[in-house]
């Protein structure tokens, strides 16, 4: 028999949000930053859920692994997409012409999602704006979870166009990754996060 003080029914709080399904989603932008040293820099999109059922998904997360507390430290944002930022001096980029084309594309989803939106490279030009989000399975070291795989144009996602990512197999001696990356609201241009809180990432 199992006896313990403080045995109850109690949901966890900080897992009951879980993985945020493989398969596309309507996102808005929450906050942009540049991050490391020219030039080898990334530009890290924090993204929320912004239709559909599983709206505010990651904020959600968010709040409440905060509120629940974390023995891994810094409870961070989830709804993270990273980008490695075009450089022709970057020697530590191992593939440069997939860096420009997925960044290219980046620009491509954010000016097709948003009419009229024509990015100059100003990266705090992208908070607020709709994109379409593909999540994708991934592991690593034997952990399971889901990330931002791939950016979609948000009429694809809400015509059901966008096909979902084959899981994505990796092999890795680091840490376990934490990562769980980011589908449908009537009036997206009104979302606001659940509470105006700093996004750690």
């Amino acid at each position: 028999m199992i006896q313990y003080a403080g045995m109850k029914a109690e949901e966890s709080r900080s897992e009951s949000y879980g993985q945020l399904p493989v398969g596309a989603y309507v996102a808005k932008v929450l906050k942009t930053e540049i991050v490391g040293d020219k030039p080898n820099q990334y530009l890290v999109i924090g993204l929320d859920v912004a239709e559909g059922k599983f709206e505010n998904f990651f904020m959600n997360k968010f709040l409440s692994a905060k509120a629940a507390g974390s023995k891994f430290g810094e409870v961070k944002f989830k709804g993270t997409y990273r980008l490695r930022i075009p450089n022709p001096d970057n020697k530590e980029d191992p593939y440069p012409d997939t860096t420009y084309s997925r960044f290219n594309d980046m620009i491509f989803r954010f000016e097709k999602s948003n009419n009229g939106f024509r990015w100059d490279g100003d990266e705090t030009r992208l908070v607020g704006l709709l994109v379409g989000i593909n999540m994708q399975e991934d592991s690593y070291n034997g952990n399971m979870f889901t990330r931002v795989g791939r950016l979609a144009n948000v009429q694809d996602v809400r015509d059901g166009k966008v096909k979902p990512m084959k899981p994505r197999q990796r092999q890795g001696t680091a840490t376990p990754s934490m990562a769980m990356p980011a589908g449908e609201a009537d009036q997206p241009s009104g979302f606001t996060p659940v509470e105006v809180v700093e996004l750690p990432f």
